[in-house]
């Protein structure tokens, strides 16, 4: 079981299962009134799954056949993953990880998708909504030239973990503001980096 301090520290831990052969997994939710009881919460889920097994105990259940499972938690987020073999979950409990990844919503504002990108090697970006909401209000700062608001935001972006595909969406929305600065005529420089 491992029990992530930071969004980093998160994301590079399951960046790191799913790259060593951990090919399904499940979502779960600590709901917000027994949030007091994570603790007690993550060592049932750990026990049930044997999540906390030696490194030679996984290698003869790796021989022998049987899953392994690991469980990462952050903040209300649970999530546990289990390499191929035979297993203790229901039918139909865990997904199987597929090229398009594995969805994590943080909060209603952040979203990070984990997925495979063109060199064949898992990395993440931003969601849809969370790549929207930052294009959006970004160029509300511009177009109203608060400089307030888009330090604020890029200090936001630039909190978030660096990995591939974020840095490349992060390009796009530098792209699209210095197409913004060319139609307004504007003498300050705006940019993400």
């Amino acid at each position: 079981m491992k029990r992530a301090e930071t969004l980093k520290e998160f994301t590079g831990l399951l960046l790191a299962y799913v790259g060593t052969g951990y090919n399904y997994y499940k979502i779960s939710h600590i709901p917000s009134q027994k949030a007091h009881k994570t603790a007690q919460i993550l060592k049932k889920v750990s026990e049930y799954y044997q999540t906390d097994l030696s490194q030679g105990k996984r290698q003869y259940r790796r021989k022998q056949g049987i899953a392994n499972y690991a469980l990462v938690s952050f903040k209300d987020i649970i999530v546990v993953l289990h390499t191929e073999g035979g297993n203790i979950d229901r039918q139909k409990e865990f997904k199987r990880i597929t090229q398009k990844g594995i969805t994590l919503e943080f909060s209603k504002f952040l979203t990070l998708i984990l997925f495979k990108d063109e060199r064949n090697k898992w990395t993440y970006r931003l969601g849809k909504d969370t790549f929207q909401f930052f294009k959006g209000e970004l160029e509300v700062a511009f177009k109203n030239s608060n400089g307030k608001k888009f330090h604020t935001l890029k200090s936001m972006f630039n909190h978030l973990p660096y990995y591939i595909g974020i840095g490349k969406q992060k390009r796009e929305l530098n792209k699209h503001i210095k197409e913004l600065q060319k139609v307004s005529r504007s003498k300050k420089l705006w940019g993400l980096f």
